[in-house]
């Protein structure tokens, strides 16, 4: 009896293990090899009683066709692989073989599905002249216990940290501290700013990392929003509100105008010439194939804009309105300027988008040509954006593997385009202004109050700007275009982050930004020191078979957290590297 109560026991256990790690359990199942499958596929039978054609399309493809999966006749029982990452609608039509078919064309059809299939998983889709079913033969794997269990393993491991760090400061409260210039500087900056600024190097370095192959951790592949497309606007918009402070500080030290802005202008170059040297890691470093913009030079560019500007128009002693309506909008007026140079920007951003376009090509499309829309504009992928860098810069100088362009197929286009330079400078004035706001509200209820308004009102406004939608709306919310109502939903989200982090590192000092800050006071090493070990180990490793989220995951924490360790190890030894 006892032994039976073990076994049952240990079998519990094992299936247990087996659903945290996103095992199937066997290896074949009624004569299909589950170990062939990949993360996020699953098999699929077909049964008939008469010659049929299986078309699918993806949710992630808008307006797509629906395309061929399978022919299917009623002499044998056919099986393919599917993609369970995102949901598809399926059509069945009686003798169909052509490989696309129209979402209008209802000729034939049998039945329309929109199945919820998971990884691992067996289904049976069984088809006749009354119409389809699907059922599971073997149910899928649980993908996200892997994810759970980790964020268990990382708040205890945080508190078990705090609880330390509590400890010891407790224990070397008597001894006296005594700190440098820089490390006093560096202990007189807001944590907000640092503790932020980590927040997005450690998410942007475990999204390139993979982030566990999950694809709402990811970017999305056209309009609309994942967690992924919110670190790159992240990093423009705080870099935005770090103008303000140190051009200020300059002035406070004496420092002329025109080495202010020769400063800048050395920096911006500086960074572009480093991101076209880490573009080289990813891809081609002959000449005629370089790819010219990236990360840091949208950064670049938007800084150059941003903080040249700020420089050469900010006050070195500003005076604000008397009487309490000034009072209350001095950082607004503060940064005048600023809103009219945003203003034009985005004047000339719509002007182009709307105006400028390929000869072949509808005036104001924002789509990402190939399939979308049922091919109503294939070669027009990009709208204005594509085409002006396609013309300007070549296709053989542009990002070459974009996921719009495996999902739509379509000419190449470039997700840091020339024409986004304009509106990404806009969102780095934006953070001028919550910067602004640093400078001139004193009070920790004012910077906070108004941050959150600013983020309420950019909210409502991105909100409709895209008409509440992914991809109906005016202006969608687009990365790959940095739209404008990506721009307003965008700083509104980091608006709100700064707001959470500063109330809990400055204002109510609960927190003293562990385990962000440190990596926040070094990012731009981190940034470069993570591309350039892309491939390498111990930062990344392989196993045989990488086929699931938990191993994934592991693979991409275990890299990301090396560069925390990374970066507190250059805090502790007080290694600070900037351009």
């Amino acid at each position: 009896m006892n032994e039976t109560v073990d076994k049952d026991a240990w079998l519990w256990i094992r299936d247990v293990m087996r659903s945290w790690l996103e095992d199937p359990g066997v290896e074949e199942h009624q004569g299909l090899n589950m170990s062939a499958l990949s993360m996020d596929q699953a098999y699929i039978v077909g049964v008939t009683d008469r010659d049929v054609g299986v078309y699918a399309v993806s949710d992630d493809c808008f307006r797509c066709p629906f395309e061929l999966q399978k022919n299917l006749s009623p002499e044998t029982e056919g099986w393919w692989v599917v993609n369970t990452a995102k949901r598809s609608t399926w059509r069945v039509y009686s003798d169909a073989t052509e490989n696309y078919t129209s979402a209008r064309n209802t000729s034939g059809l049998l039945c329309q599905l929109r199945p919820n299939l998971g990884e691992f998983g067996v289904y049976t889709l069984n088809t006749t002249g009354e119409g389809c079913t699907i059922r599971t033969t073997r149910e899928p794997v649980d993908i996200y216990m892997p994810l759970l269990l980790l964020l268990g393993v990382l708040l205890a491991a945080w508190v078990l940290y705090g609880m330390m760090r509590l400890i010891m400061s407790r224990v070397r409260r008597s001894a006296k501290l005594r700190y440098g210039d820089k490390e006093l500087a560096i202990q007189q900056r807001l944590r907000a700013l640092d503790t932020f600024r980590g927040i997005a190097i450690v998410f942007m370095i475990f999204v390139n990392d993979g982030a566990g192959g999950y694809w709402w951790l990811e970017h999305a592949t056209w309009n609309g929003l994942a967690a992924g497309d919110l670190v790159f606007p992240a990093f423009l918009w705080i870099m935005g509100v770090c103008i303000p402070l140190s051009v200020k500080s300059a002035f406070a030290k004496g420092v002329p105008r025109w080495k202010i802005v020769f400063h800048i202008v050395r920096r911006s170059v500086m960074m572009f010439l480093l991101g076209i040297s880490l573009n080289t890691i990813y891809g081609s470093n002959m000449l005629g194939e370089l790819r010219i913009f990236g990360v840091l030079q949208r950064l670049a560019v938007a800084y150059l804009v941003s903080a040249g500007f700020y420089a050469l128009t900010a006050p070195k002693y500003y005076t604000p309105p008397r009487g309490a309506c000034g009072q209350a909008l001095k950082d607004v007026l503060s940064c005048a300027w600023c809103w009219v140079l945003a203003g034009v920007l985005i004047a000339v951003h719509s002007a182009i988008t709307l105006i400028i376009h390929d000869p072949d090509c509808p005036a104001g499309y924002l789509g990402p040509g190939g399939k979308h829309d049922e091919w109503v504009a294939p070669e027009c992928s990009g709208g204005a954006a594509g085409y002006i860098d396609r013309l300007l810069l070549g296709d053989s100088h542009l990002y070459q593997h974009s996921d719009a362009r495996n999902v739509y197929g379509g000419p190449v286009t470039d997700p840091e385009s020339l024409l986004g330079c304009l509106t990404s400078a806009v969102q780095a004035l934006l953070g001028v202004q919550a910067g602004a706001t640093v400078l001139l509200q004193r009070s920790h209820k004012a910077r906070v109050s108004r941050w959150l308004a600013w983020a309420l009102v950019f909210a409502l406004a991105g909100a409709l700007l895209a008409g509440f939608s992914r991809e109906h709306g005016v202006v969608p919310i687009n990365k790959n275009l940095w739209s404008m109502s990506f721009v307003l939903v965008t700083s509104a989200v980091s608006l709100a982050i700064l707001s959470i982090c500063y109330t809990f590192t400055d204002a109510w000092r609960l927190w003293g930004g562990g385990p962000f800050r440190a990596p926040g006071l070094n990012a731009i090493a981190l940034y470069i020191g993570h591309s350039i070990c892309a491939h390498l180990f111990p930062f990344h490793w392989k196993v045989p078979l990488m086929r699931t989220h938990a191993i994934r995951l592991i693979e991409a924490v275990w890299g990301t957290a090396l560069w925390v360790i990374i970066a507190h190890i250059m805090a502790k030894k007080k290694v600070f590297i900037t351009l």
